[in-house]
């Protein structure tokens, strides 16, 4: 558990946000056409193709609303996006990083060099879900004592 801090002026640690974050192991089954989820919490191992959920259950305890919270997770190291996050609404906004969270965008997107009608030509094209290397989330104001869980689902390589 880790919590978002901010100086005070009197040398204490003001604590502002509370971030838990969990990994559950996801495994799915079809019976007579129904696929149905289970969800493993804090599964001791994992296997190559397995899927994982990472999610962060964020917490304000600044005693005050707060506008405009980032919150970022790295995808973990030997994992790969899987294209499944939870979504941007009313309330927040999702982004996605390819280069280890430099730079965030809705459809984060890479140059290519391309052959057009024997040219060489270069484009950029929307970068493939599994070169995500971050999943951010904007929301736009965390009320006071409110908590908020966010999801992405990984693949393990």
């Amino acid at each position: 558990m880790a919590a978002a801090q901010t100086p005070a002026s009197s040398g204490t640690v003001n604590k502002v946000i509370k971030f838990v974050l969990a990994q559950d192991l996801i495994k799915t089954s079809t019976v007579d056409g129904t696929t149905t989820e289970q969800v493993v919490l804090g599964p001791k191992t994992v296997l190559p193709n397995d899927i994982l959920r990472e999610e962060v259950t964020v917490t304000n305890i600044s005693g005050k609303a707060l506008n405009t919270v980032y919150v970022g997770i790295p995808v973990p190291k030997g994992t790969e996006f899987s294209g499944q996050a939870t979504p941007t609404n009313e309330r927040w906004k999702l982004l996605y990083s390819i280069d280890n969270g430099k730079t965030y965008a809705a459809t984060p997107t890479r140059t290519v060099t391309v052959t057009e009608n024997g040219k060489s030509v270069t484009k950029q094209v929307a970068a493939p879900t599994n070169t995500y290397t971050n999943v951010r989330w904007t929301v736009a104001t965390l009320k006071k004592d409110e908590s908020l869980k966010l999801s992405f689902r990984v693949k393990v390589k």
